[in-house]
């Protein structure tokens, strides 16, 4: 159900029911958290439920003040709210657009309503982290992308929603960074991974890419995020701990498991195949055409995050290896075979992308 409607939620323009199906997501996300029983994944339930509906509850109320700044609409198709808010501008229907686009923010998980993002990736199951880390952000910026584009035909003074959702991405990325330092739980290190590539989608949508490559973007999201969480669940039930410092202890370690964890990594961040190395590529053309050079601050944030987390991994390549562990073999044989074909797929899309959205360059 959860994955049900959030798929509802991409192929409908009418603004009430895509806002209804992802609010529906936060009930159904909040009891696939707390499906594992303990009592900690329960109260990291209600953390996920309550900051994801307080968000929503403002996206919500911004809808209802742009419905009542439009002139009558025929139905509730967003085509039909852009031609009823045409000529209407003004300080209501500003409000209007900051209201839902912040409040839509908070379901991203975007600074400062990213609380629930660490608890919700640490807690539930890596299957469970990896369908909301990666179609919750997909559905979010797929109801935000009309409102950014509308904005630009009606707002277009410094102070609007476009820039303060880059704003909050941009210290969302920080934060992402500055907290991976400290962090020692490859589950909390997945999520803050998790929450950069969350910052950076609202660098895109500031930036207003065309449909090519803003629908590479989501789906770039979608497989490396899979990725990460993937690879975090085998190192994890292989070394039986998730603590890097506990794992270090370990008397071996599977190498399998280890090493398929660093390769998400990498495509997540520099591999040249990677669709996100296409992206920063996007990025460093767009810096240059249109002279804003202060955007390859974002491949280099990139870069920075990428070493800080390898710094932290890459000492367990020093424990012994051994094969999977033998208590979850066969569970750990079946991810690492999806492993590869996601991993396959996730370079597939990385080469068509560098072949067709970087052509005139090759």
């Amino acid at each position: 159900m959860f994955f049900s409607v959030l798929f509802c939620s991409w192929f409908t323009d009418n603004i009430v029911l895509k806002w209804i199906l992802i609010e529906a997501s936060t009930l159904f996300g909040a009891l696939l958290i707390s499906s594992s029983g303990t009592e900690k994944s329960f109260h990291v339930g209600w953390k996920f439920l309550l900051i994801n509906s307080y968000a929503l509850g403002l996206a919500f109320l911004g809808i209802v003040i742009l419905l009542f700044a439009s002139t009558p609409l025929e139905n509730l198709e967003f085509s039909s709210l852009k031609i009823g808010l045409l000529g209407q501008s003004g300080l209501l229907v500003e409000t209007g657009i900051l209201l839902t686009v912040y409040g839509y923010s908070g379901k991203l998980g975007l600074v400062p309503n990213h609380f629930w993002v660490g608890d919700t990736y640490a807690e539930s199951p890596s299957q469970i982290s990896s369908l909301i880390a990666s179609f919750v952000p997909v559905s979010v910026v797929l109801a935000i992308r009309p409102l950014i584009s509308l904005e630009k035909e009606l707002n277009p003074h410094f102070i609007n929603a476009s820039n303060g959702l880059l704003f909050i991405g941009v210290l969302t990325i920080l934060y992402s960074t500055l907290m991976l330092v400290s962090r020692d739980d490859i589950r909390r290190i997945s999520a803050k991974v998790a929450l950069f590539h969350t910052g950076m989608l609202t660098v895109f949508l500031w930036i207003d890419v065309n449909d090519d490559v803003f629908y590479f973007l989501i789906t770039t999201t979608i497989l490396v995020k899979l990725l990460v969480f993937l690879s975090m669940g085998i190192l994890r039930m292989d070394a039986g701990k998730r603590n890097i410092s506990q794992i270090l202890l370990n008397v071996n370690l599977s190498h399998k498991a280890l090493y398929v964890y660093l390769l998400a990594l990498l495509i997540a961040f520099v591999f040249p195949l990677s669709p996100v190395f296409v992206l920063d590529l996007k990025i460093v053309e767009i810096a240059i055409l249109n002279k804003q050079f202060y955007l390859f601050l974002f491949p280099v944030l990139g870069s920075v995050f990428f070493f800080i987390s390898l710094n932290k991994v890459l000492p367990m390549v020093k424990i012994p290896n051994r094969n999977f562990n033998l208590n979850v073999y066969q569970i750990l044989s079946i991810r690492y075979i999806f492993f590869w074909f996601s991993l396959l797929l996730t370079i597939a899309v990385g080469t068509y992308g560098l072949f067709f959205l970087m052509v005139k360059y090759i």
